[in-house]
Parts: structure tokens; sequence; C-alpha cells
């Protein structure tokens, strides 16, 4: 596939000034859906990926003099990082805020629960079970799909490359107050199976993050492995700094990992062979993640049953089903010029992973999963992990709302089974625990209000709070049993780990209100030497 941007303009414009993508393959042209966008004038100065002249191919340049440019414009390069996507492309980008709509309906929303709670609590606790049964089985029928549906996710496809021709490979590692493991990551990407003279490494670290950059240079690490110091800015997250590596990145392929992953060694020629094999739909690989520390309290325990079923089924599934994929935080690779199309990373999106994962089904691009594992470390503790919970379903909720603002544009790109998937885990996965615990207190006050002692509340939350833990318990076992884990002997206690959910949920709400772009950074000790 060749796209082609046209400097004079920007390439996801047509002469209406409606933004597409324009891509030309040397055979057919695939039918990549159409995304409308704002129009442009012919000034606009943030036409093309370029964002300023002195940035204009910084990827073919020479890495010592890619950092004079880092250092000589850098409040360009921080404007890029942060507010490019966004000015490019403000219908899907995080910063533009909610739709009049979404606010009225929020509001609406929220009175008539008030109301349901405080007039008719039966009858609200009679929705929140049918919400909650309807979102168990939707992620039932998905789970279930990679198990038994005829065709791949991925795992098959990959082809056999030699090392002459296998693609250039640039790699990404947001490394922010990591001094404590970065040095182990070094070792890992001296560790990957890949010839060395087609991989780039750029490790990405704040000018003022000194600890880091020691520990980087302590590590002695090998000549592909760059230090990348990128100008300060907010919003401060990972995907504004990602959109610095993208920037510079000369590789045909790229991937981005955290500083404490550990990816199988031979990753990224597996991931190389799908992308050879596949056509020109294929705009990313994701390798599943692990948790690498999952006995290391019970929360690492949940953690790692969790990330089974979510790598093991799952994801898989939705591959399978050719649905939108929630794409994990790490390991997710991709071909670097298209990624550069679809616009990098929402800089503002605080789940700029999954975003990301619908925007490519929205254009019409397709997601695998590839067999290859990345081992990571969870948080272990509970402040820590409520942390990293929060922003995570704050982020799920923030990305619906940013591709529902026009539902009209929405159900077009997405589909009718596209627009249902992203509603189901976008919204459904924060909804459900939302909901539990409003529909649980309820239950057990008594209170029914105004005549309705007829309604069978304690039946009805009975039989859906039993499925969903039933249902869930099953999955999760099924999908720790391939990994061989201890863990799933505690999948039984999973409704403690709910309990955890409900207060990560609804602290997200708050945030999603009160700070949308907050990113609550996870902190991480030394990796086990087991990994």
């Amino acid at each position: 596939m060749v796209i082609v941007p046209n400097p004079g303009r920007d390439p996801t414009a047509n002469h209406n000034g409606e933004g597409i993508l324009e891509v030309v393959t040397e055979l057919t042209r695939p039918a990549v859906r159409e995304l409308p966008g704002p129009r442009r004038g012919p000034d606009d100065q943030t036409a093309g990926y370029q964002t300023a002249d002195p940035l204009r191919a910084i990827a073919d340049v020479p890495a010592a003099e890619q950092d004079r440019l880092l250092w000589e414009h850098g409040e360009a390069v921080a404007d890029h990082m942060a507010n490019h996507f966004a000015r490019r492309t403000p219908h899907l980008a995080a910063r533009s805020g909610f739709a009049p709509w979404q606010r009225a309906a929020g509001a609406a929303a929220a009175l008539g629960a008030v109301a349901l709670l405080v007039i008719i609590p039966s009858v609200l606790t009679l929705v929140l079970a049918g919400v909650m049964a309807l979102i168990t089985g939707a992620q039932l029928m998905i789970a279930v799909a990679a198990r038994w549906r005829r065709g791949s996710a991925g795992d098959d496809h990959a082809a056999a490359v030699p090392d002459a021709e296998l693609p250039s490979y640039t790699i990404l590692v947001p490394a922010y107050q990591e001094q404590d493991v970065i040095g182990g990551m070094v070792r890992c990407l001296e560790g990957l199976d890949y010839p060395k003279d087609r991989l780039e490494a750029l490790i990405l670290v704040e000018r003022r993050d000194h600890a880091t950059k020691q520990a980087i240079r302590d590590a002695d690490p090998a000549e592909f492995i760059r230090i990348v110091e990128i100008p300060p800015g907010k919003p401060q997250t990972k995907p504004r700094s990602c959109n610095a590596g993208l920037l510079l990145a000369k590789g045909d392929l790229i991937v981005i990992y955290d500083a404490e992953d550990r990816p199988d060694p031979d990753q990224l020629r597996l991931v190389a062979g799908h992308f050879t094999a596949a056509d020109d739909r294929l705009a990313c690989v994701q390798a599943k993640l692990m948790v690498s520390n999952a006995d290391q309290s019970f929360i690492t325990r949940q953690f790692a049953l969790e990330y089974c079923l979510r790598y093991e089924l799952t994801l898989p599934g939705l591959a399978r089903l050719g649905l939108p994929i929630p794409l994990g935080g790490t390991s997710n690779h991709f071909r670097t010029q298209l990624l550069r199309e679809l616009g990098g990373w929402d800089a503002w999106n605080v789940t700029e992973d999954a975003d990301l994962g619908m925007r490519c089904s929205a254009l019409g691009y397709r997601v695998e999963v590839a067999d290859s594992i990345t081992y990571g470390e969870m948080p272990h503790r509970f402040k820590a992990w409520t942390k990293q919970r929060t922003r995570w379903l704050k982020g799920f909720m923030l990305t619906a709302l940013v591709h529902t603002r026009n539902p009209a544009r929405t159900w077009r790109t997405f589909g009718r089974a596209g627009t249902a998937t992203m509603l189901t885990f976008m919204v459904g996965t924060p909804l459900l625990y939302l909901a539990q615990p409003v529909s649980l207190a309820i239950w057990a006050s008594g209170y029914h209000g105004l005549d309705a002692q007829h309604l069978p509340i304690g039946y009805t939350m009975t039989i859906t709070q039993s499925a969903i833990f039933v249902v869930w318990t099953a999955l999760v076992v099924a999908a720790a049993r391939r990994y061989k884990l201890v863990s799933a002997v505690f999948a039984p206690l999973l409704p403690a780990y709910w309990v955890m959910q409900w207060t990560a949920s609804w602290r997200g709400l708050y945030q999603l209100i009160r700070a949308p772009f907050l990113w609550e950074k996870t902190e991480h000790a030394a990796v086990s030497a087991r990994v």
C-alpha cells in the first residue's frame, strides 16, 4: 500500500474540505469509510502531517539533526505533540469537549435516575438489572466467538520473512520517572530477535527527568537504542510523548512499549510476518498482555485473570468478528505511515489506545491479535490500582463521548454492529460497575417506593447478579486454563474485585466531569527478574 499525502493540503481533506483519508494502492483502492470533518482554508497552517517548516520531513534526517531540531524548535514540537491531532480533526479529538446534546442527555439521565431513586427505586433497579444483563450478554457472545467462530484473529496469518526482507522497525518507549525499571527495558530491547540494522528504539524522556536519563546511560544501551529528550508541556500524558516519537520514526513499522514491559524476544519478527501476509486493510497488530507479578497480591491475581479474559477471549473474539477493538496501552504495532495518516495519538485522551482502536475501525481498517505475549508489572496496592483503573474507565467514557458526538456519523462510519460493539465496551464496561452498587443498595434498603411492592426486586437482583457472577467466573477460568495460572483458583473471589471496580468507576465519572484530561501516573517498582 502507498499512502500519498499532498504537502499542499490536509491529506484528510477533499476539494470540499470534508475529511477523508486519501489512500491509494498499487492495484485497487480499498473502500475506506469517510469521516466528515470541518472546513479548512487554503492558508491553514495545520495542513498535512507537517506542523511547521522546521519539522517538515524530520523523520528523514539523521538522529543528530533530529536532536538539534527538537532543541531549537522545542515550542513547535511541544505544540505538535499536544495539539496537532486536535487541530487537524477536532470532531475526533477529546479536547473538543462534549456536544450540547451529550450534556443535555447526561443531565436528563442523572435527573431521571435521581427521581426514580426517590420516588420509585424498584423501577430503577429493574432498569439497571436489564442494562447489566444486556452488557454481560453482549460481552459473553463476543468472548464465545473467540472459541467457536471459524476464521482467525490473526494467530495463523503470520508469514516467515527472511532477514533480508524484514521491514525496518521503530520502538517507542515513553518513560517518565521510570528510573527503577528502564534498565531492564534496555536489556530486553537488546535481546529482541530482530536484525539490529533494521531496528531503532526511541526512549522518550522529558528533558527535566534527569534520573531516568541517567538510568538509561548506566545501562550502557546498544547503538540502536537512543534517548530522545522531549520538550515539557501540557498535557503530561503518554500519548503526547508518543506523538514526538512518531514525528521522528524512521521504521516502516512502529510499536509502543511501556518501560516495565518485557515482550517475547520474537514478537517483532512475528508481527512483521502478520503485516507481510496481510492486505492493505490491516492497520494494527495487538500482542497479548500478561501480568508478570500475578502472585504478588490479591489485586495482581485478579488483574492476571482479567487480562487472560481480555487477551485470550475478548480481543480475539472481536478480531474474528471484524468488530472495533479497544487496543491495549502497549504492544500495539502499526504501519508507521498509516498511523501518521490516522493522526497519531490524541494527547488529550487518557485511553489513547482504545480511542485509536475505535478510529481504525471507523476508517475501515482491521486489527489482528498476535499470539505473542508482553509481560508487564501491574499495581499491587489499592491506591495505585485505583488511580490506574480510574483513568481507564474515565477514558472509556471519554472515548465513547468522542465517537458519538454526531450519532449519524457514528452509525455511518462504524455500522450497526460496530456501533453496538463500541457502546458495549466503551460505555457498557464503566456503566456495569456504576450500576451494580446502586442496584444492590436499593435492594438491601428494602424500600420499594410508591405502590411498587409487587415488583420482583429481590428475585430480579438475585438472578441478575448470580448470572453475571457465574458467566464471568466461567469465562475467566476458561481463559486462565491455557496459561495454567494458579490465580484461577481465586476466580470465585471476583465480587470483591467488583467492589474495587465500583470505586474506580464512580471516581472516573467524577473526574470525567471535573478533570477529564487528568492523567494519574502509575508508579512501577523494579520488574521481577523471573520475567
